[in-house]
């Protein structure tokens, strides 16, 4: 092409299918990052990626656009892959976190003699404690809930040693410096499932240090044992003991972890 007898360099079209591969990696990208639309960004993406790889191949066609498409959707995957682990981690914590609630959170033993029930009842309005924190355990008596489930703890017994080593010839006499403590536990069905459903409830000695202890980390079985195996239907409800081997020094200051199910939060009781 001539201008007053000079040549110039042509004037490139507009490249259409590089503007519809930047649309669709901008769109691509909004709907990788909005939960219930990410199966509709993650089309998008791919999409625009090879339409920016095709924009860019005509001669007499503006490139600009085809690149940023290109760019666009490389930078969306990245965007779109987060967006998805944190979907992913929700849904996660949904579904294995279930949220738990407590009621006679002013224990049995929150209340002295002659105190009423009504004042009970203004205790537990005033900043009773809620038992999401060791720091704030829940005091013997309360029940922790779930939709399904109600685990109440009854009792604590803080030298069980005697019961426990007499029970059954394979429980072991504790080390000096150890004990068994034993707790009293009542789980109550209220779910609606025909077929029923076991108790498999949560339930450990955490110690002042933070560590862990369950009833099967040492071999025991306690008198008038928590039985998880059993079925139980609509408003049933299994009682029984859970045996824990602790260090004896450290047994009163450590508290009970309850989870009413197997995918629901704890909380924390006191253990006297």
């Amino acid at each position: 092409m001539y201008q007053n007898g000079v040549p110039q360099a042509p004037v490139k079209e507009r490249n259409t299918i590089g503007i519809i591969a930047l649309v669709c990696a901008i769109l691509g990208v909004i709907f990788s990052c909005i939960p219930g639309f990410l199966i509709l960004g993650w089309i998008l993406l791919p999409i625009s990626f090879i339409l920016g790889l095709v924009g860019l191949f005509p001669k007499d066609k503006k490139k600009g656009t085809a690149i940023a498409a290109v760019i666009t959707s490389i930078v969306g995957a990245v965007v779109a892959a987060v967006a998805f682990m944190f979907v992913i981690d929700s849904a996660f914590n949904d579904a294995f976190n279930e949220e738990t609630t407590v009621s006679n959170n002013g224990g049995a033993n929150a209340v002295g003699d002659g105190d009423s029930a009504e004042g009970n009842s203004e205790d537990s309005a005033d900043g009773a404690a809620d038992g999401a924190t060791r720091e704030n355990p829940l005091p013997i008596g309360a029940t922790v809930s779930t939709d399904e489930w109600d685990v109440t703890v009854n009792s604590v017994d803080l030298n069980a040693t005697d019961a426990v080593t007499a029970e059954n010839p394979v429980n072991d006499a504790p080390a000096d410096g150890q004990t068994y403590v034993m707790a009293n536990v009542t789980a109550k069905y209220k779910g609606d499932d025909p077929q029923g459903s076991m108790p498999t409830i949560g339930f450990a000695f955490v110690t002042p240090e933070g560590n862990t202890i369950n009833s099967y980390d040492s071999i025991v079985i306690a008198p008038d044992y928590f039985d998880q195996s059993t079925t139980l239907y609509k408003d049933a409800e299994e009682t029984g003991n859970f045996a824990f081997l602790v260090d004896e020094a450290t047994a009163a200051d450590s508290v009970l972890a309850v989870s009413p199910d197997m995918f629901a939060q704890n909380r924390f009781v006191a253990v006297k």
